[in-house]
């Protein structure tokens, strides 16, 4: 049991809760091109049914349950199981059926799955490795390298899942009038929306990085079908242009290495510091990572990242979950002499990093 505003409360009333008050407005938002009508009426569904509940009691990310359900119910149907369920789903059909009619179909799918749909549930977690994103860290980067005087970087991205946001200098960007930074032959264009009156400082050219490593307690294999159909699963389903982003980023991964470091933070992250090359300006980053890891965690994480800049300057850029449902806050965390020197919030950004919006300083 657990205790929430006072009362106390069961696990599955948790589940309960997630489902119909974070869920349904993450997935229905007032922008349309960031919503997902489908998902938005299962979970206000699935809210008030105890049965579909259950099957996720057990999710290794408890407080994405329902994306971590409907990613499931996804991933089998990409398996190519047969069922009804399909012509609800924009991904899968031209004309979908109305979403409001799909519950039942939805229902019948997992009960008749449950024991596949409880499996993967337990055994994956909420990985998107959304690239999208890269466009937002992109000009935190950029100040890094200006900060430590345009020497090489050497990148550390805590939670890579699949290293797709590792390979960041690959892609190219497109920030509409405020400019265009990165490589126009790339697979990956990345479209980043610029809200507000100020504009984001564009590099000239990708800053130089002469490093790259990340650290995973299960990271996922771009040469292995069932881990990429999972990445495919957790895109939500009217979301085409993600879908192809995705599809695009992983022919250039299947290309180039990224070096990853197995197991969980805590452990690892000491001695793979060591290993940053002491002539590079080190950079640590994450998106939508720390946010899901529980507060004492979180706290020895930042601690030893603080431990360790006794010995050297470095950086931390963070995209992380802000109180505003799909959006998160842009942040750059300079550390010196084992302490923050400085910690300036850069700018607001959609989830997905379809827009940025940069603070007022």
């Amino acid at each position: 049991m657990a205790a929430r505003g006072g009362e106390i409360v069961t696990e599955l009333d948790d589940v309960k809760w997630n489902f119909a008050h974070h869920a349904a407005s993450s997935f229905d938002r007032t922008d349309a091109a960031n919503a997902s009508p489908l998902y938005a009426w299962l979970a206000r569904c699935a809210s008030l049914d105890k049965e579909i509940l259950q099957l996720v009691l057990h999710a290794t990310t408890k407080s994405m349950r329902p994306h971590m359900l409907f990613a499931a119910v996804q991933y089998l149907l990409l398996s190519g199981v047969q069922d009804e369920l399909v012509e609800f789903y924009p991904n899968f059909t031209i004309r979908p059926r109305p979403h409001g009619e799909a519950y039942p179909y939805f229902r019948a799918f997992c009960l008749k799955y449950a024991e596949e749909i409880c499996r993967l549930v337990s055994t994956y977690g909420v990985q998107t490795n959304n690239v999208g994103r890269c466009a937002i860290l992109l000009p935190a980067f950029a100040l890094v390298a200006q900060h430590g005087g345009y020497r090489p970087l050497a990148m550390l991205e805590l939670g890579p899942s699949a290293g797709l946001n590792m390979l960041w200098d690959r892609y190219g960007y497109d920030y509409g009038a405020a400019g265009y930074v990165g490589v126009h032959t790339s697979p990956v264009q990345i479209h980043c929306e610029v809200r507000g009156e100020r504009v984001p400082a564009l590099p000239k050219k990708i800053p130089k990085i002469c490093w790259r490593m990340g650290i995973d307690l299960h990271p996922l294999d771009v040469h292995e079908e069932e881990a990429v159909r999972w990445l495919r699963a957790l895109i939500w389903p009217e979301h085409r242009d993600r879908a192809q982003l995705l599809e695009s980023a992983l022919i250039i991964a299947r290309q180039h290495p990224r070096p990853m470091v197995v197991g969980d933070m805590v452990d690892r992250l000491p001695e793979v510091l060591k290993q940053v090359p002491v002539e590079a300006i080190l950079c640590l980053y994450h998106s939508y990572v720390l946010y899901q890891i529980p507060e004492p965690i979180r706290a020895r994480i930042l601690a030893q990242i603080a431990e360790f800049a006794k010995t050297r300057e470095l950086f931390r850029v963070s995209f992380e979950s802000a109180r505003e449902m799909g959006q998160a806050a842009l942040e750059l965390f300079w550390y010196r002499g084992g302490s923050e020197e400085q910690r300036l919030r850069l700018a607001e950004g959609e989830s997905t990093g379809r827009w940025m919006k940069l603070s007022v300083q």
